[in-house]
């Protein structure tokens, strides 16, 4: 009896905090992080006020930890799909399909990465990067490096190309429509930076897709 009481108050315990972020997200997303106001987070979330407080020490607490939970989410979609391919053209066009349909299913917390990203709090900022350290090293191996094993990518410096695939998502994903939808086309995104990824013949540059 005593474990299960434990098991339900653990339940309850995360049930609560995931409501606690989802309100967060909306909050943030709406007003800003500087303008967003933690009683309205509580209410919104159905909670009295100040209960976010048994929850997170502070409203920058909150930010972080709704970083946390958004980064360890958008990197599981993105590399379930992407490490399900074999061939690294194919795992980089999976990545921004994947990518994408992630932002668009979920509107409010890409809205508080992209604001984060673009904003003046530099610890914020830094904790966003590290949060998704495991995606940028995923691109780096699993498609960079692993193009270049093969030969269907010219050799470039892997982490440079990494950073640059990263840039080039998170500037996508910054293209959101109040709809919540992006208006750029993952595989045309994707088809750009394979055309600079693939060898060049007779040192040419490589061709370009629709000609």
């Amino acid at each position: 009896m005593p474990r299960l009481r434990s098991d339900l108050r653990e339940q309850v315990l995360g049930e609560t905090r995931r409501r606690l972020l989802e309100a967060a997200a909306a909050e943030f997303a709406r007003e800003g992080y500087a303008s967003a106001n933690i009683n309205r987070i509580s209410l919104a979330a159905g909670l009295a006020k100040g209960t976010i407080y048994n929850y997170f020490a502070s409203k920058q607490a909150l930010m972080l930890g709704l970083v946390d939970e958004v980064a360890a989410a958008h990197t599981d979609f993105i590399l379930g799909q992407v490490q399900a391919e074999q061939d690294p053209v194919r795992r980089l066009e999976r990545f921004f399909e994947a990518g994408f349909a992630f932002v668009e299913q979920h509107p409010p917390q890409a809205r508080v990465i992209i604001q984060v990203l673009y904003g003046p709090d530099g610890e914020v900022r830094a904790h966003v990067y590290q949060a998704y350290e495991r995606l940028l090293t995923s691109i780096m191996h699993d498609i960079v490096e692993a193009g270049v094993a093969q030969g269907s990518f010219r050799p470039v410096d892997a982490d440079l190309a990494a950073a640059m695939v990263m840039s080039v998502y998170l500037g996508g994903c910054s293209q959101l429509e109040p709809d919540g939808r992006i208006w750029l086309d993952p595989g045309q995104v994707a088809g750009l930076i394979l055309d600079g990824l693939r060898p060049r013949e007779n040192g040419s540059a490589p061709a370009t897709r629709g000609r």
